[in-house]
């Protein structure tokens, strides 16, 4: 522990996630050290921390492939940049945060030139999933894996790359959100709540929403009463609002959380946001589809049994599943009618849930103060 007085730390985030978890480390950092140093890549909240961005985050949050590959050339530059700003202030420790596509590429860079400071990956790319070979490619560039779901760990290190689970930082926040407060925001009655989240991608929304309108128009018929609340991103809100033309549309970050814990049921593409709803304890039917061409290829090189996280960590299923071919509005209204009408479905979607939150939060109260300590150690 020879850089606790005063350490110089490099942290990378490329996107609004990781700029959140960038600013709740910096936090911590800031109590369990003395007077640490920051620099490195990140956006707003990451600033708040006397830390100036080496650029705008914004320049490297693209996602999807074909706006990746209208940039590659820029994104290489940026990579490279990144790479030699580290080197020439060869800090004590690195941290890289998420968007695996530009991160890794700046470790493998890094361990090259400074091949004895610590680099440290917060938030593992899904690759127990699909393509394993990654994770023992990983371990060559990357010292520690601060992972935020539990089974990564002992995953990782079969690979050889040593990990920590620091629990997972959205289960702080919806613990803290006030669901009851957010009624009278979006007019809701006592009737029940639904909740429909076609995708963070446009290519998503695309795919998933025609179905979705159905669904809803199909309740709007059958249970007149009913609230229902369609949830996007501020960036994707324009598209989303031609889909779905007559529904309130929520884009506020701090809403969406309340609302996850107010709902009592949610129609969701397949993603972070299942984990998000699984943490709310919202039973939710987990929906996906891409083009013919994709699944094809996709399917065969999966690894796993489900797609939902909440089955994944339970081992079994228990949040519904429509993808690709299952996907349709009347398999979506078909399990949404179950879980309004069978009252022991309900309670056993719930009992799971609660196991699955157990299990997540692993008697871990603040995720970033967890990153921080293992941190303060690799030092």
């Amino acid at each position: 522990m020879k850089h606790l007085n005063n350490p110089n730390i490099y942290l990378v985030a490329g996107e609004p996630s990781g700029d959140i978890l960038g600013d709740q480390l910096m936090k911590s950092l800031n109590e369990d050290l003395n007077s640490p140093i920051f620099h490195g890549v990140g956006g707003p909240k990451m600033e708040e921390n006397k830390f100036i961005s080496l650029f705008k985050m914004s320049e490297i949050t693209v996602f999807g492939i074909f706006p990746v590959l209208k940039k590659i050339f820029f994104l290489i530059n940026k990579i490279n940049q990144v790479a030699i700003d580290i080197v020439d202030k060869k800090p004590d420790l690195v941290v890289l945060i998420d968007s695996p596509d530009f991160n890794h590429r700046v470790a493998k860079k890094v361990r090259r030139k400074l091949p004895n400071i610590p680099i440290v990956c917060l938030v593992a790319p899904s690759v127990w999933a699909w393509r394993q070979g990654r994770a023992k490619k990983m371990s060559k560039y990357f010292d520690h894996l601060l992972s935020i779901i539990p089974f990564e760990v002992d995953f990782f290190k079969k690979f050889g790359l040593d990990a920590t689970y620091i629990g997972h930082p959205v289960a702080k926040i919806i613990d803290n959100v006030d669901e009851d407060s957010i009624k009278n925001n979006y007019n809701l009655t006592d009737e029940k709540l639904i909740i429909f989240l076609p995708g963070s991608r446009s290519g998503e929304i695309d795919r998933h929403s025609i179905e979705m309108s159905k669904v809803i128009n199909t309740l709007e018929k059958k249970h007149p009463k009913i609230n229902v609340l369609i949830i996007t991103s501020s960036k994707q809100l324009s598209l989303v609002e031609k889909f779905f033309p007559k529904n309130k549309i929520v884009t506020n970050e701090v809403d969406k959380f309340a609302l996850f814990k107010k709902a009592d049921f949610a129609c969701a593409a397949s993603g972070t946001v299942t984990l998000e709803l699984g943490l709310a304890e919202t039973p939710t039917i987990v929906v996906y589809k891409m083009d013919s061409f994709t699944w094809f290829f996709i399917s065969r090189l999966v690894k796993v049994k489900f797609v939902s996280l909440v089955n994944l960590l339970l081992g079994r299923l228990s949040s519904i599943e429509l993808l690709q071919d299952k996907f349709n509005h009347e398999n979506i209204y078909k399990e949404l009618e179950k879980l309004l009408n069978d009252n022991n479905l309900l309670k056993k979607q719930k009992e799971d849930l609660k196991e699955f939150k157990d299990l997540i939060n692993a008697n871990i109260k603040d995720p970033s103060k967890k990153a921080s300590q293992v941190i303060k150690g690799l030092l």
